[in-house]
């Protein structure tokens, strides 16, 4: 599905501009934070509790860094990938891909770090191509994802080396996938109306045991498993909305150059861990 037939329909309109009063300040349902990272920034809280996503936000932290650290790393990474791909120079690609991978996925002791640096070294004769490929696509108006059911790579250790890579993409993990799909549901909710294929918003479960699934007993959402196209297009599709959102908020600390990376970083603490029923009281705020 190209991007203006996505963005037009009604249902995915309406959830663009409830998602854009929330980047503006409108307040969801009580979510409460209980971090088990062994390590977070100075003076973080460990538990806490967030009904806006600029607060979200304030508690964005990765690897022990909060935003600004995290963002001083990102540009790093941003500009060691454009640049090895511009030169096509393998072998620096192949550096910033490595560094890109240890930034995402926490490090060398990693499964998901070891599978896809693997994976680049055994395709390093044509990896200069196949990144290009990706983003080309992904970054398109009117993506063909089939490519990522072959040739292509993605899982959610390189869609955030694409979406390091690039100015138009947000990336789209387990976690990303999973706020989406809460804030769809709380939609639907709040809208009385049953899920649409559209606002589908699939997740994928985290390497701990935190919940990951926005799923309830009406409202069912699909795993990302290990479909490549599929994982691809959701990915366009969340970078399409979210950016639409963005250019129709109203509020200052989603806008400017980093914008996307923001709110990104919003729904990446959202997603953090989803409430289940036993642990979280049903008490809705739209205010």
């Amino acid at each position: 599905m190209d991007k203006q037939s996505f963005l037009s329909q009604p249902e995915v309109a309406l959830f663009k501009d409830r998602l854009a009063s929330w980047l503006s300040g409108d307040r969801f349902m009580e979510h409460p934070f209980h971090l088990r990272d062994k390590a977070l920034p100075i003076d973080f809280p460990r538990h806490f509790s967030a009904s806006t996503l600029e607060t979200c936000f304030d508690h964005y932290h990765w690897g022990g860094l909060d935003y600004e650290d995290n963002r001083k790393q990102r540009e790093l990474l941003h500009q060691n990938l454009q640049q090895a791909l511009s030169r096509a120079d393998t072998d620096a690609l192949l550096a910033a891909l490595d560094a890109a991978l240890r930034w995402s996925t926490g490090g060398k002791g990693i499964k998901l770090y070891s599978q896809n640096q693997e994976w680049a070294e055994a395709h390093k004769d044509t990896l200069t191509a196949h990144m290009r490929e990706a983003l080309q696509t992904l970054e398109s108006d009117n993506p063909d994802t089939e490519a990522f059911n072959e040739r292509l790579r993605m899982n959610v250790g390189f869609t955030k080396v694409y979406a390091l890579a690039s100015d138009k993409l947000i990336m789209y993990d387990g976690r990303i996938g999973a706020a989406l799909g809460l804030l769809a549901r709380q939609h639907c909710m709040r809208k009385r109306m049953d899920l649409p294929a559209a606002l589908c918003f699939p997740w994928a479960p985290g390497a701990s045991s935190l919940n990951r699934n926005p799923s309830d007993e009406r409202y069912h959402f699909r795993q990302l498993a290990n479909r490549g196209g599929f994982h691809a297009e959701w990915m366009a599709r969340a970078s399409w909305l979210v950016t639409a959102a963005i250019e129709q908020a109203q509020a200052p600390w989603c806008k400017g150059p980093d914008a996307l990376r923001r709110v990104e970083a919003a729904l990446f603490m959202l997603g953090y861990e989803i409430p289940t029923e036993e642990n979280h009281s049903k008490q809705f705020h739209y205010l």
